[in-house]
């Protein structure tokens, strides 16, 4: 095992994170992640209110290990979602494309940790200034909505003036590239389209073997998606 202050924050194994990705962290494969020692982030995109709240129920009969949510706060129904976590005392809740400061202080009178997803070191700047426990730093390798910024360039840049603990997210599948964040100045690293392609995955087999067969060439990043700039298999 990894010892990291991602580990130690966290209570967990290995310092290997699955986002939460629509349609793809379900609570089987959050589960699968977090008893295997890593962290599984629920997606609640997708969700409602009440569908979040069974989720969140489903996992813990499946582990009694640390899991998150997740909450893209820009996104219908996020909100409600959020609180939700906080009504069952979600041990871990990482919010994006928003202001989680109220999350921040809601899941801290229980205990709970939070996540804070950036793409920049001014949004660092400003998670960790509302009382944030992790960052999860974004490349422009990432699948879905990455930053403008390569993971080799921004993870260094946040974590040398951060001080709370930093998770890399984009172009990170093996434990090379989690060696590399770790030198770089990570603590830890979250992989979406690792998690996606296992047997723990929703996703469809043809799916799976189409991330897997594809070449660094094969994405396409732009905006034509649903208007916020992502990358997608072409």
């Amino acid at each position: 095992a990894v010892s990291t202050r991602v580990t130690k924050l966290f209570g967990i194994k290995h310092p290997l994170i699955l986002p939460g990705m629509s349609w793809i962290s379900t609570p089987a494969l959050v589960a699968a992640v977090s008893n295997a020692g890593g962290l599984g982030i629920l997606a609640t995109g997708p969700l409602s209110a009440e569908q979040t709240r069974e989720s969140i129920r489903e996992i813990r009969r499946l582990t009694d290990k640390p899991f998150g949510i997740g909450a893209t706060l820009m996104m219908p129904g996020a909100t409600e979602n959020a609180k939700v976590a906080l009504e069952e005392k979600v041990p871990v809740i990482n919010f994006s494309l928003g202001k989680g400061d109220w999350i921040v202080k809601e899941a801290h009178k229980y205990g709970g940790k939070v996540i804070a997803t950036v793409v920049s070191e001014k949004h660092a700047k400003s998670a960790e200034a509302i009382g944030a426990d992790c960052l999860l730093v974004t490349g422009h390798e990432a699948a879905a909505h990455g930053g403008d910024v390569t993971s080799l360039v921004l993870v260094p840049c946040i974590a040398s003036k951060a001080s709370i603990p930093v998770i890399c997210a984009g172009g990170i599948a093996n434990g090379q590239g989690l060696l590399a964040m770790l030198a770089l100045g990570a603590d830890g690293v979250a992989m979406g389209s690792r998690f996606a392609t296992t047997k723990e995955s929703p996703l469809a087999e043809n799916v799976k073997q189409a991330i897997v067969s594809q070449s660094e060439s094969d994405t396409i990043y732009g905006k034509n998606f649903d208007g916020l700039y992502a990358r997608i298999m072409k």
